[in-house]
């Protein structure tokens, strides 16, 4: 328990440590570098198709040669636009920037010849840092530009941190439902071509929640948009058919113009920015965006491998945990790149390092906390090893690690030795065992109990092993004792008859583990066959001595009834009566030592009354006279009611035969406290001469008597205050014999005083109860 609860704690270190970095790693993007490099090459086996609607009317070298120096003069735009509007394209996007003035009549020519085309669209961009501390500063079209322009689009590029444009943001500003309001939201440039084909928004941009939300633009191939010099279609060169119903994209592809950008193409090499657009408006049209799983949603699935072999460490082997941790690898990255062909990107890095993480730092700290637990099993194994005749081999020069499971393997070994040693004792015990589990199936039965049982025990149940075992009429009492649920007492057994007549004491002991854990039990089985034939011949005797010899002094005693008192009448009825009270107190004695308490609760004065009222007529004879005085308040106790009454019989009895003729003999009861413990106490005290000195000391041993102060008819046994000690002591009470001083009016004597517990009371636990 101690290991468990150590990895335990371990394990949700190691699950906190791990889920705090991965979900690090997802919020501040640590790992975008390998997670692009992933997207790029899983990117190359899958590009979309270019639409043959675009065509790029391009500013390249052929053009700067044919027209000079850039920047041109606006006259060469107005003569492009005036072109162009006469072939009627779908759209056009004019991808160079107007927001600087030029020359008056330069500007009214080209911003005539813009408004002649009905779907013209022109940049704005954005320089940042602002002035006056604004984070940007917004540079617009001219107002005659913007005017003569169907609408005004944001041409930003949005750049990783490797400068790789792989991501779009198909609008900029506060909220995407601002339109083309300045200062408030501007939709991109390829987002009002598209409404203008389409007349109506993206998929794309209708998907967004804000404008901060970039997406993931596919690309085409390079080169894979038509694409025609800006100075051939000056020259008339390109047919106004072939222009008729495109997508017109004009800008600048000429590689000294600055327009140039990397692009995730595993070639390398960069893209001029209206090619960018180009594929971004593809996109558009073909809703080939890709959307980047949300932050929340990237932290969940980058947790989802980690906790799953987190999970496993509980489960697998460690050769099991290496093989799914590699076919996590593989799964997360397949998974990625399914979801890509879904159009959604997850990106991975995270949760391979999570993966990467998790593995050692719990190999680590699950071996750190196996060995500082062997450790400290090693040295209570060491303090605690039992001395057996066990060879321990020494142990050679190895590493800590080493050295402590060549430790566990001799303790392993030593504990299996131990084991068989312990098996062998148990199996060669002089008397039958046996074990059970918490479930009550045999699991160890040693070679005496085999042999009155017979074979295949080994997993039987407790109850199936008893009906083997066990005499049918005793068998539900050793199902009683086994039913009670209480640790082993001095006295705790149970007695039976097995099926062979053997005769068994059966004792059960609880088998605990080092924490204290109930583990099962063992019973023992004692053969005390002789001694149950011995107490069989015992009671025999006390048979013989109850009936056989009272038998004789009854009939003695009957025919001396009927006839004359004489001398020799009286003496053989004094014999007859001695032999018969040396009889009963013998057999008393016998039996209170041979069974055990069995007590109920006694109205103690009535029991008294009783017991003086069985010798009223031997008081009488010799005129004595017995008062009872109760002041207990009818105090009850817990005990036999034979042998209580026979005690106080014997003690009165006691005190008509040392009284002196016409005397009076005080019977007391009342009620006393001891240590706060309620005791009622019995004094009988007599008038005769008291007890010898030397026989107060050994008055309640056995046949010590004073018969020379003895007055009546019938001598003492020196056996009845014996039973009468016994008796006392067997209730757990106490009795004391004392001489009173004669005082003057009033005679000496003896005094026997007799001390019992008050049984409890139903309703407070101690005391009386009364009647």
């Amino acid at each position: 328990m101690k290991l468990r609860r150590r990895l335990g704690i371990e394990w949700a270190g190691v699950a906190l440590f791990a889920s705090l970095i991965v979900a690090a790693l997802v919020y501040w993007n640590t790992l975008s570098g390998f997670d692009n490099l992933l997207y790029d090459g899983l990117s190359e086996s899958s590009r979309p198709e270019a639409s043959e609607d675009i065509l790029i009317v391009a500013v390249d070298e052929d053009s700067l040669e044919a027209f000079g120096k850039w920047p041109w003069p606006r006259e060469r735009h107005a003569d492009l636009l005036d072109i162009l509007a006469q072939a009627e394209p779908k759209a056009i996007a004019f991808d160079i920037l107007l927001s600087e003035s030029g020359d008056a009549q330069s500007d009214a020519v080209l911003a005539e010849a813009a408004a002649k085309n009905e779907k013209l669209f022109l940049p704005l961009h954005f320089v940042f840092p602002g002035s006056d501390g604004a984070e940007y500063d917004i540079k617009p079209p001219l107002d005659p530009f913007r005017q003569a322009a169907s609408g005004v689009g944001h041409v930003n590029l949005l750049f990783d941190r490797d400068g790789v444009v792989r991501r779009t943001l198909l609008c900029f500003g506060e909220s995407k439902d601002a339109g083309d309001n300045i200062g408030a939201s501007w939709p991109h440039l390829m987002e009002l071509v598209y409404r203008a084909v389409n007349d109506r928004a993206s998929p794309a941009y209708a998907g967004l929640d804000n404008c901060d939300q970039p997406l993931l633009m596919p690309y085409a191939d390079r080169s894979a948009f038509a694409q025609v010099p800006y100075s051939a279609v000056i020259a008339g060169q390109i047919p106004a058919a072939f222009l008729k119903d495109r997508i017109i994209l004009v800008g600048a592809v000429a590689h000294g113009l600055g327009d140039q950008h990397p692009v995730p193409f595993a070639s390398g090499g960069p893209m001029s920015g209206v090619e960018i657009m180009a594929n971004m408006l593809n996109d558009m049209m073909a809703d080939n965006f890709i959307t980047p799983v949300s932050l929340v949603t990237q932290i969940i699935l980058s947790l989802i491998p980690v906790w799953i072999l987190l999970i496993g460490f509980w489960r697998w082997r460690p050769r099991t945990t290496i093989f799914i941790s590699l076919g996590l690898v593989v799964l997360i990255l397949a998974a990625s790149a399914l979801l890509l062909s879904l159009r959604i990107w997850f990106p991975p890095g995270a949760a391979l390092v999570g993966l990467g993480l998790v593995y050692p730092v719990w190999g680590w700290r699950r071996l750190q906390a196996t060995s500082d637990f062997m450790d400290e099993e090693l040295k209570n194994y060491r303090s605690d090893t039992v001395d057996i005749p066990v060879l321990q081999p020494p142990l050679g020069p190895v590493d800590l690690v080493t050295e402590q499971v060549e430790k566990l393997g001799h303790a392993i070994k030593y504990v299996r030795d131990l084991r068989r040693f312990i098996a062998d004792a148990l199996t060669n015990l002089p008397d039958p065992m046996f074990t059970t589990d918490l479930e009550g199936k045999v699991k160890f039965v040693n070679k005496l109990a085999q042999s009155g049982i017979g074979d295949g025990t080994q997993d039987l149940a407790l109850d199936d092993m008893l009906d083997r075992f066990v005499a049918p009429q005793d068998l539900g009492d050793v199902r009683d004792y086994l039913a009670l649920d209480q640790t082993m007492r001095e006295h705790d057994y149970v007695d039976f008859t097995s099926r062979s007549g053997e005769v068994f004491a059966m004792r059960r002991a609880r088998i605990m583990s080092d924490e204290g854990e109930l583990r099962g039990h063992i019973h023992y089985l004692a053969d005390i066959t002789e001694v149950a034939n011995a107490a069989q011949e015992r009671e025999e005797v006390l048979q013989l001595l109850s009936h056989d010899m009272r038998s004789p002094q009854a009939a003695i005693l009957a025919v001396l009834s009927g006839q004359d008192k004489t001398e020799a009448s009286e003496r053989i009825e004094s014999h007859a009566r001695r032999t018969l009270a040396l009889a009963d107190n013998f057999v008393g004695m016998a039996r209170i030592k041979s069974k055990d308490f069995e007590g109920e609760e006694i109205l103690l004065p009535d029991l008294v009354i009783e017991a003086s009222e069985s010798l009223w007529p031997l008081a009488r004879q010799r005129g004595i006279k017995i008062r009872l005085d109760d002041q207990s308040e009818d105090a009850f106790v817990t005990g036999e009611p034979s042998s209580l009454y026979r005690s106080f019989t014997n003690l009165i009895d006691n005190a008509i035969k040392y009284s002196p003729d016409n005397g009076i003999i005080d019977i007391i009861l009342r009620n006393i406290s001891i240590d706060q413990n309620p005791f009622v106490a019995v004094e009988i005290t007599d008038q005769g001469s008291g007890i010898a000195d030397d026989m107060l000391d050994h008055l309640f041993e056995r046949f010590s008597s004073q018969d020379a102060g003895a007055k009546g008819a019938v001598k003492g046994t020196g056996l009845g205050l014996s039973f009468v000690a016994a008796v006392i002591d067997r209730h757990g009470g106490t009795i004391r014999a004392e001489n009173i001083q004669a005082r003057q009016g009033k005679a000496g004597g003896a005094r026997f005083t007799v001390l019992l517990a008050l049984a409890p009371d139903p309703e407070h636990g101690s005391g009386n109860s009364g009647l």
